[in-house]
């Protein structure tokens, strides 16, 4: 069903598209009387017209909604459009999932642990409801700001254990091959053991950076092939680091035998747990992505799995024979190996369904494969921009993102520089945990020969730069500054990054990410109506002044965003040079007519977001006075801004905000 932004479906305003998939279209949609968004998704045209699943569809809506657990997605409603089409309202996840924090190159070992644990009680507790997931994978592992909330989203293909057969036709695979067991690709009954497979098969996937029995080039036969007969891939194959009793754990919960398996998800996520120590969980899962043209666009299949790490070499051996719980090992041969009369069984069940899977995979199509979108190809592009014309006939692949804002839009994209500037000694926090690599960090000024010994092939330097510091920097690798037509005023950090999108490739990229902080900060503001319109300025604390914070600026364009009235009598004046300008008179701080004032504390005196140390006259000041003397907060509302930086804001001074003016 095609539906514009703007379209009204059963009442439901169209706001954005959120993702298609094998089941239909996911819109963000306003909710018809509440202040709020909600998950739309309408069944396809195609699917519409089927019976068994307008049946599914149904089922979905009425079993999803009587699951009530905190990391499951909420069901809302659901009904019929006009035409035909189903649909249902579910809860809406504004932030990123665990598939696109893996390509971003933003998952670590401890990281894969907590997204396992939460995903392991959700669908343990769906079991115990009679309930089966039947499509786990990371893209259905929402992940709220920094993780704060981890949902499972898309029971869409859930079903009850005792009514599967009723509803699966003959030859339909509806979980995504990269993550479905093996009883599911041959036509056995499948319980929630099943599902542990899946969680097994993505723990392996946000460990390494690879789905399971992925290899360049391969269809997606292989894929099923080696669900059906190879042995479970080895984690310390790819992440030697890491210790070899998670290969231990990833084998069984990939076991052949379901009755081998885990039998809950949390026997899965606690030995996981236990498998990786405390030596281990911080380590970077997932090398720096590669650049771009690295990874290869999938076949119009749709079969083609992502690519491997960058330090992963197909043609290397496994570096020994290992046993693993279901009974298969690595060496060739497997003469002597004990097996029960199931084991028997499954096997030949394996070899007389692979064939017809194959064939069904191959020629009909049928089955679900959740890739993520295309790599975009490179159009080669001119930049005019303040100090000149740039041409770029291919993607950059090692980049130098040197002017304020620019690492951050650079990141934000999923590139890691080889060189990033900061204002500071160090990276703020949210920077520094999107780092996979060890980039050059430039602080203070630009070092031109720190730049020339990471060889980058090219530099984004937007900050303020003089004549001869570009022709130097432009002597080592085409170097593009701000767009030519670029007013500080018309300078945010959303044009800064759809610029540096467009440098990279990844326009639409970063107009989507643009529309995440939107959406998050709507939320922000539904979820807190005590913010709207209330007027606010912000004074930044120092040991030797008071300087009002202006607008725009990014601390003010970022309150305006939560729905506060930013006060025009801090606006900017012919005569200022920057974001801030001095209090004329400190002492008239409590003639300030605000509901709300943001004290920014600089000062040496700061500290715990306490009071102690202000001024005398800030005493006076009638509103809501709230306090921020954070570091890297300070960095986020001082600084150029970016998404990284608004996700942090979100994540921590937002909460704050609205526990000092509820």
């Amino acid at each position: 069903m095609a539906l514009d932004v703007g379209s009204v479906v059963a009442g439901y305003r169209i706001e954005a598209v959120l993702g298609r998939g094998g089941m239909g279209t996911v819109f963000r949609a306003a909710h018809p009387t509440l202040p709020r968004s909600d998950a739309l998704k309408v069944l396809s045209s195609d699917l519409t017209a089927d019976s068994h699943f307008r049946e599914r569809f149904l089922r979905e809506a009425d079993l999803a909604a009587t699951l009530d657990h905190p990391h499951i997605v909420s069901v809302y409603n659901r009904g019929e459009t006009e035409d035909g089409h189903l649909w249902i309202a579910m809860q809406y996840v504004a932030g990123s999932d665990a598939y696109h924090e893996l390509k971003a190159g933003r998952m670590t070992p401890a990281r894969a642990l907590r997204i396992t644990a939460a995903v392991a009680d959700a669908l343990d507790y769906a079991h115990q409801h009679g309930l089966l997931h039947r499509d786990v994978k990371p893209a259905n592992f929402l992940l709220a700001a920094n993780d704060q909330r981890i949902f499972l989203a898309d029971f869409g293909i859930a079903k009850r254990n005792d009514d599967a057969a009723g509803l699966t036709q003959t030859g339909m695979v509806l979980a995504s091959i990269a993550y479905a067991a093996p009883e599911t690709l041959i036509g056995e009954a499948a319980d929630h053991r099943a599902d542990i497979y899946a969680l097994g098969c993505s723990l392996y996937t946000m460990l390494t950076g690879q789905t399971p029995f992925a290899r360049p080039g391969a269809e997606v036969g292989a894929t099923i092939t080696g669900h059906l007969t190879a042995p479970p891939p080895r984690v310390t194959d790819r992440i030697p680091e890491l210790p070899p009793a998670i290969d231990a754990v990833i084998a069984k919960a990939m076991a052949k035998d379901p009755a081998q398996r885990y039998q809950t998800g949390r026997e899965l996520a606690e030995a996981a747990a236990a498998a990786l120590d405390d030596s281990t969980v911080q380590l970077r899962a997932t090398p720096p992505p590669p650049a771009p043209t690295e990874w290869a666009p999938p076949p119009p299949t749709g079969a083609q799995p992502p690519g491997p790490p960058a330090y992963f070499d197909p043609a290397r051996p496994p570096n020994a024979a290992i046993t693993y719980p279901s009974g298969w090992q690595m060496a060739e041969n497997h003469a002597g190996q004990a097996r029960g009369p199931k084991r028997r069984r499954t096997r030949t069940l394996i070899a007389a369904g692979l064939a017809a899977v194959v064939l069904v995979a191959a020629v009909i199509g049928v089955v679900l494969w959740n890739q993520g979108p295309d790599e975009p190809a490179y159009q080669a592009q001119t930049f005019t921009h303040q100090h000149g014309v740039t041409e770029l006939s291919s993607r950059p692949q090692k980049v130098a993102a040197i002017g304020p804002g620019d690492g951050d839009a650079v990141l934000s994209l999923g590139v890691q520089p080889v060189v990033i500037g900061s204002s500071t000694n160090a990276l703020p926090s949210w920077e520094q945990s999107a780092v996979t690599g060890t980039p050059t960090v430039l602080t203070g000024f630009t070092n031109t020969a720190a730049v020339a010994d990471a060889r980058p092939d090219v530099i984004i330097a937007t900050g303020t730069l003089d004549d001869a510091t570009y022709n130097k920097l432009a002597a080592i690798a085409p170097t593009l500054t701000r767009p030519a037509d670029q007013t500080a005023e018309s300078w945010t950090w959303q044009s800064q990054l759809i610029w540096i999108g467009d440098i990279l490739g990844y326009e639409d990229k970063a107009k989507e990410l643009i529309g995440d902080i939107r959406s998050q900060q709507d939320d922000l503001k539904n979820q807190n109506p005590s913010w709207n319109g209330k007027s606010v300025v912000a004074l930044v604390n120092s040991d030797t002044s008071v300087l009002e914070v202006l607008t725009p600026s990014t601390a003010a364009d970022y309150l305006e965003a939560l729905g506060l009235r930013y006060s025009q009598d801090f606006t900017h004046r012919a005569t200022d040079t920057g974001d801030t300008r001095p209090m004329p008179d400190p002492a008239g701080v409590y003639n300030i007519e605000t509901d709300v004032l943001v004290v920014i504390r600089t000062d040496g005196k700061a500290g715990g977001g306490g009071f102690d140390g202000l001024p005398g006259p800030f005493a006076g000041y009638q509103g809501t006075m709230v306090v921020v003397d954070d570091p890297n907060t300070i960095a986020a509302l001082t600084g150029p801004g970016g998404y990284l930086a608004s996700q942090y804001l979100d994540a921590n001074f937002a909460p704050a905000l609205a526990r000092e003016l509820r």
